[in-house]
């Protein structure tokens, strides 16, 4: 007859086992996590067990606004400019008069009336020479206004600059742990007046050189019409992410070794051999790596 197998009991020893979530983030701001499942308990003085709770991550950022897509509004035919009813910051379409100009002849026409009688003139040779509206070709930020009344202009004088697009181009201004993804919301404020606020969406980034917890970001803004000041500082939040339920360890006690990321697990095994040991099923508890001296002071005895 077979032998009987001796009955082998479960024990429990710490393994190194890879994580396949990415690497938590710290907040830099927004509503508190929620409270962990459990309380955490110590294990030989290391790190306590896996919590479960809410994690939700913003990035403090900062930028200057800048005019994206701009083209010229130019005059059509030498005259003089009369009115210019845009101004510089304005949110303009082309259904709304930017700046009227009358052509050489009309304006000569108004210099010759007295005061008293020009708007009579104007209204006596309307059908011949008549008021031009200026009118831009899409819808944007006014970025620059070259006329004033009275100027005479040619034609092909630029007349007005308009920004079809405005883009907060900055960086975020503390340490970020999380990856970002392109679209992520922002909510900007004008620097010099908080109660103008610029909705954005991440439209691009580049990691910072040497720093790998900062990049610069593009900051798209799809509302034009929102009060934007061109070559002026906003500050704000940018929304990275959330996470609810989710299993949460300190970011320390994490190893990071070619690009991946590890734990210190519990583990519950059962059957072993010299040279090897069967997992049943990984624990709640976890080590954090033991903190070694660092530093130039330290010295080896």
């Amino acid at each position: 007859m077979p032998k009987q197998k001796t009955p082998v009991n479960f024990l429990l020893q710490f393994a190194l086992l890879a994580l396949a979530a990415p690497a938590l983030a710290q907040t830099a701001s927004g509503p508190a996590f929620a409270p962990p499942s459990s309380s955490p308990v110590t294990i030989n003085g290391f790190e306590r067990e896996l919590k479960r709770g809410d994690i939700e991550v913003y990035a403090r950022v900062s930028g200057i606004a800048t005019a994206q897509d701009t083209y010229d509004v130019l005059a059509p035919f030498d005259g003089r400019v009369e009115e210019v009813m845009a101004e510089l910051f304005d949110f303009v379409t082309p259904e709304k008069t930017a700046a009227n100009i009358v052509s050489v002849e009309m304006a000569a026409l108004i210099d010759s009336s007295q005061p008293q009688d020009r708007k009579q003139a104007e209204r006596r040779w309307q059908d011949v020479y008549q008021y031009y509206p200026i009118k831009p070709e899409s819808q944007g930020i006014v970025s620059g206004v070259f006329i004033h009344p009275k100027d005479k202009v040619v034609a092909g004088d630029r007349l007005f600059t308009i920004a079809r697009k405005v883009v907060v181009i900055g960086k975020n201004t503390e340490p970020l742990y999380s990856k970002l993804t392109l679209g992520a919301p922002a909510e900007m404020s004008y620097a010099r007046d908080s109660s103008v606020k610029l909705k954005t969406v991440l439209a691009g980034f580049v990691q910072v050189q040497d720093s790998p917890l900062y990049s610069r970001l593009w900051l798209a803004a799809p509302d034009l019409s929102a009060g934007i000041r061109i070559g002026e500082r906003f500050n704000g939040y940018l929304f990275v992410g959330r996470s609810e339920n989710a299993l949460l360890v300190p970011r320390k006690a994490l190893i990071e070794k070619n690009g991946a990321k590890y734990l210190i697990l519990e583990m519950e095994t059962g059957l072993a051999t010299k040279e090897e040991t069967e997992i049943i099923r990984s624990g709640l508890h976890f080590m954090s790596p033991a903190e070694q001296p660092y530093g130039k002071d330290k010295k080896t005895k």
